[in-house]
């Protein structure tokens, strides 16, 4: 793909699909709505990309943040990578793009169903037809056959994380990636990774198609041997017609990794008899697939985010007897994800959510739901009175009182929770920004800002603004809208005068008070392309 049409791409990708699907989308993506801004970025991009080095690219570090992943005391180290950096990125995947789908197995084969590039501005895979669903039905299919009589399952250990980089831009320059694009992507992959040689930034689409890549000579290894499987990223099927060939055909994929640097999950890995009836527990863990991505977080042993209930799931969750449900919660010290998910289910479907209002026995006995409680709790915030609310509050306030050695992403759920207007608390949000060290986490801080935007005054925002030098550009650009939108012109233009110039590089920060395409009139900025 040429450089022109894969910063397109990039641009519309990102404006559609955001920077990643771990952290919400920022504000940052919005930005983008103004055509002459794109049209500035794309600029931008095209000249750092053409420098052909390194430094001419201009990219930051990046930090990262644990989050959970779909299975209990598993986790995921998500990157956050900064706006223009991460657009930089998926231009230079995207000019490679054409040449890594071509090389891997052709899709009419059904054996990998995950990241197939399709060139279909703003949305780049086609995720109609390859998607983890469509890879669960392919698995029911295959067990159903009558040739199948083991089933394999396995998957790869740390696969991001663990991901050769020297071995991928071989894979690239095998398949005739163009080198130049090839040894810029490698240069920027071993800067984010501190040049210790491992790891593909986890979260966006720029490492899906990567990753994809890294795997090409693994799947035409195992085709190659007749194997009879799928694979849906870092998750192997195998449909054998014995025990003996299972086991061979595992051993093959073991060595084969190997390789590449790579080890099966022993912990995730299982040799069954295939299964000749649908799987209700395949079919109940299905993901829901949004047009064109997996949605993150609402599917697993451990989900983060919480999905509306059907009417069928209602009826049949009205059937669980919530008081036996409530006493194992109460009495077990240790709980299951079954219980805990079951529990919130029922209350839900039979909307008894005074039963939330002593929340805190579920966060302090399995802290990795309280994401999705904390969701629940948004979304269903109208079913809870007054006083329920302000217990909710009050309690979560507690949980940001130094000192706190709560995880960086439960910390930001918390955040979200106390800045949304049902649960609104500025003064524990205020008194938390206060109490902030700057080594509390790679994104507290933007996220604390960006729960206090909405409701701070005048005189909060010149305190906030106090800490403008020592912010991070994450901080920095929420800090520069929350002024824009409450101190008046007069009392602001020559701090944004200062900003204009010591933050230039950042023409994400610029924008926000300088839009393109903006001109004054009578001392007022008018928008003449901007939403």
């Amino acid at each position: 793909m040429k450089l022109e049409q894969a910063i397109i791409l990039a641009i519309a990708n990102t404006e559609k699909e955001g920077l990643t699907d771990i952290f919400t989308i920022p504000f940052e993506v919005g930005l983008l709505k103004n055509v002459l801004f794109k049209e500035k970025i794309a600029s931008e991009i095209k000249q750092r990309i053409l420098s052909n080095s390194l430094e001419g690219l201009k990219v930051h570090s990046i930090s990262h943040v644990l989050f959970p992943k779909k299975n209990v005391y598993d986790f995921r180290r998500a990157a956050l990578i900064d706006p223009l950096d991460s657009i930089i990125y998926l231009s230079l995947v995207l000019m490679i793009a054409d040449t890594i789908e071509k090389a891997r197995l052709i899709k009419s084969q059904n054996v990998i169903f995950s990241y197939r590039f399709k060139n279909n501005s703003p949305y780049i895979f086609d995720d109609k037809n390859y998607n983890y669903t469509t890879f669960q039905n392919h698995v029911i299919k295959k067990s159903k056959s009558p040739r199948t009589k083991v089933l394999v399952k396995c998957d790869i250990t740390s696969f991001y994380d663990r991901l050769n980089l020297h071995r991928l831009e071989s894979t690239l320059l095998s398949i005739n990636a163009d080198p130049r694009i090839v040894s810029l992507l490698n240069n920027l992959l071993l800067f984010w990774a501190n040049r210790d040689s491992y790891s593909l930034p986890i979260g966006g689409n720029a490492s899906r198609i990567l990753a994809e890549a890294a795997l090409i000579s693994v799947d035409d290894y195992l085709y190659s041997h007749k194997i009879k499987f799928c694979r849906f990223v870092d998750d192997y099927r195998f449909f054998a017609p014995d025990a003996k060939t299972a086991h061979n055909w595992l051993a093959i994929l073991v060595d084969r990794l190997y390789l590449e640097g790579l080890t099966i999950n022993s912990a995730k890995t299982s040799i069954e008899i295939a299964k000749k009836t649908d799987d209700t527990e395949t079919k109940r863990q299905k993901q829901e697939v949004d047009r064109t991505r997996i949605i993150v977080g609402y599917t697993g042993t451990v989900p983060t985010k919480f999905r509306e209930l059907s009417e069928k799931a209602i009826s049949t969750l009205k059937e669980e007897p919530l008081d036996d449900l409530e006493s194992v919660i109460i009495t077990n010290e240790i709980l299951t994800p079954d219980d805990v998910k079951k529990y919130l289910k029922v209350i839900v479907a039979t909307k008894n959510y005074h039963k939330l209002v002593s929340i805190n026995l579920l966060v302090e006995k399995f802290p990795q739901f309280t994401p999705y409680i904390i969701d629940i709790l948004i979304k269903k915030s109208n079913e809870f009175s007054l006083v329920a609310r302000k217990d909710i509050i009050k309690y979560f306030s507690s949980l940001l009182q130094p000192p706190t050695n709560l995880p960086e992403y439960i910390l930001i759920s918390i955040l979200r929770l106390l800045g949304t207007e049902a649960y609104l608390s500025k003064e524990s949000l205020m008194s938390f920004w206060r109490d902030l060290k700057r080594n509390s986490g790679a994104y507290i801080g933007r996220a604390v800002l960006d729960a206090l935007a909405p409701n701070v005054n005048r005189t909060d925002v010149l305190e906030i603004r106090q800490y403008f030098p020592r912010a991070d550009n994450w901080e920095k650009r929420s800090i520069i809208r929350t002024i824009y939108k409450v101190i008046d012109d007069e009392e602001r233009r020559p701090w944004l005068k200062n900003v204009k110039i010591h933050s230039a590089a950042d023409i994400f920060s610029i924008e926000i008070f300088s839009p393109c395409g903006a001109k004054k009139i009578k001392g007022k900025k008018k928008i003449l392309v901007h939403d």
